[in-house]
């Protein structure tokens, strides 16, 4: 018999409007519970289809923050949330509270020097990393392990006679240890004996289904929050754009409430102002891009080369604002929003100009996406040469713009 028994399957919401992600308890030495894995699920039962990683990933993050709600899912306990290499390089990220998550770095993920200068950025933020699904030690793993925090056993595939050597060498490097896929009594005391700290597994429980109503806002609102936001609007100002978007203001409730918070408690939120204050308008503005390349099942859009394109997009022309001389720097946080909406026809299958015409966006970022104008238009063309491997053209248009030679190569090399 399982240390802790099963728990029914919650099931809540009829399944044709139902999102659903599922948790797995991670105990410590002495049988407490301490953590969740959160897990992709297409349905009620069974395990999920996991046909794309990103996809599923990031599927998981607008379910258990948006639809679902963290303080449901996880309590006050952290989640563990499986990474693959493009989720570690996107803004996602940025919409979690870093000290209640770990980021697993999936076993298909390559080992990389840019990887482990990102896990850097992300540890520095306050998330932990872990290595997912790990068998033996590798030149490889030895060198990246000063890029993580924990090691993630994958307890049923290691050789029992290798396994003391294994623990012990990851506990001398300092690192928090955790047996995963613990399926019998004599793998659960093994683990302990071996002085694993963590113990995750059938043994202990099943992962627990979990659903909620999938409830995606309206583009529209979603723009003019996404607007208000990035031009950095008073918050009385988004409060207003709020109120017309229930579903808007419940993810925002969500978000608020998964923030960072003192003492790990929640404040309770009485305006729409405060929980705009608690979540930070920088969040908001990741979680409405999010939003914006996200279907009608809450799942980004099959094409997820647009979305990270889109959001490369954005990151450079920010940047390139930022270099530019002082007259330009109002424009930060909508170059931003520019190079976010610049693809956006595309995910809604949709001519260009019928697209845009039908925004609430300023007439600097309607003349930029549809006719080039402006410094915005003249980096959204700048982008697409960089995208088309003219390197030297993207020069030349950062040059005209003032950039110097140096920040220029910089640029291009970091896109």
């Amino acid at each position: 018999m399982s240390a802790v028994s099963s728990i029914p399957t919650e099931v809540a919401v009829p399944r044709d409007t139902a999102v659903f992600v599922a948790r797995q308890p991670i105990m410590d030495r002495g049988g407490r519970v301490v953590a969740y894995e959160l897990l992709f699920r297409d349905g009620p039962t069974g395990p999920g289809c996991i046909d794309d990683d990103l996809r599923c990933t990031t599927a998981v993050v607008q379910r258990a923050v948006g639809s679902i709600g963290l303080e449901r899912l996880v309590g006050n306990k952290a989640a563990f949330l499986n990474c693959p290499h493009d989720f570690l390089f996107s803004d996602y990220p940025n919409v979690l509270p870093a000290s209640r998550f770990v980021l697993e770095i999936l076993e298909s993920v390559e080992l990389t020097s840019n990887l482990a200068r990102r896990c850097s950025e992300l540890r520095g933020t306050g998330f932990q990393i872990a290595l997912d699904d790990v068998r033996g030690m590798t030149d490889e793993i030895r060198w990246f392990l000063p890029s993580v925090d924990i090691i993630k056993i994958d307890w049923p595939f290691v050789d029992r006679g290798e396994l003391p050597e294994l623990v012990a060498e990851f506990k001398r490097a300092g690192k928090v240890v955790l047996a995963e896929k613990v399926e019998t009594v004599e793998d659960a005391e093994l683990a302990r004996e071996l002085g694993c700290d963590l113990l995750q597994g059938y043994y202990f429980s099943k992962p627990q289904i979990f659903s909620g109503k999938r409830a995606m806002p309206p583009v529209k609102a979603i723009l003019r929050v996404f607007d208000l936001v990035g031009s950095d609007a008073p918050l009385s100002s988004i409060a207003r754009a709020l109120k017309e978007t229930p579903m808007l203001v419940a993810q925002l409730l969500r978000l608020a409430n998964s923030s960072e918070q003192p003492n790990g408690k929640a404040e309770r939120i009485s305006s729409l102002k405060q929980a705009l204050s608690i979540a930070g308008s920088r969040r908001l503005l990741h979680w409405c891009g999010l939003l914006l390349y996200a279907n009608r099942d809450g799942l980004p859009i099959d094409d997820d080369p647009l979305v990270l394109l889109a959001q490369r997009r954005a990151h450079f022309m920010e940047k390139a604002i930022d270099l530019l001389p002082d007259g330009s720097r109002p424009l930060l946080a909508t170059a931003y929003l520019t190079g976010m909406l610049s693809l956006l026809h595309i995910a809604y299958h949709m001519e260009l100009r019928n697209f845009v015409d039908e925004l609430p966006v300023s007439e600097s970022i309607r003349g930029a996406i549809l006719d080039g104008g402006g410094v915005l238009g003249e980096l959204l063309l700048i982008a697409g040469h960089l995208e088309r491997g003219e390197g030297e053209a993207a020069i030349g248009g950062l040059r005209r713009l003032a950039v110097s030679a140096e920040e220029s190569r910089k640029m291009i090399e970091c896109y």
